[in-house]
């Protein structure tokens, strides 16, 4: 039998205060953007990366991440990745999106991890444009 995985794992710091839109039927969706952060030496020396990541939650979690997450609170996030792409002047511009599926909140604000609701992201109409 064949099996596929598509799960990420994150753990950074919130670049900026999440987006938050509503798709025509009310759903919320926020979208916010995650850094993280690694260490590496090259020919002896320390260098630091960052990285950014493109996080979007639907319906309950986009609401709670609007209420509580503000940019530098520190999150632990599992989700999938998905591709997509979108027109800007003619162009295509590829997009890469990890979809929350379940989060934490590492700052200490809320101690519960939460679930988003699969119903509403399986709704490819409904999802607004990328941003």
């Amino acid at each position: 039998m064949s099996r596929s995985v598509n799960r990420v794992i994150l753990v950074g710091n919130a670049g900026a205060d999440p987006d938050v839109r509503r798709t025509p039927s009310g759903t919320a969706v926020a979208h916010l953007s995650l850094a993280t952060n690694r260490r590496y030496r090259v020919n002896g020396e320390l260098q630091e990366r960052t990285d950014w990541h493109r996080l979007t939650f639907w319906a309950a979690a986009a609401e709670t991440v609007e209420r509580y997450v503000r940019r530098g609170n520190r999150l632990y996030v599992e989700g999938r990745i998905e591709y997509g792409s979108f027109d800007r002047e003619g162009q295509s511009v590829p997009t890469t999106d990890v979809v929350v599926q379940e989060f934490v909140f590492l700052d200490g604000s809320v101690d519960q991890p939460v679930a988003s609701d699969d119903r509403a992201e399986s709704s490819i109409a409904e999802e607004p444009a990328p941003v």
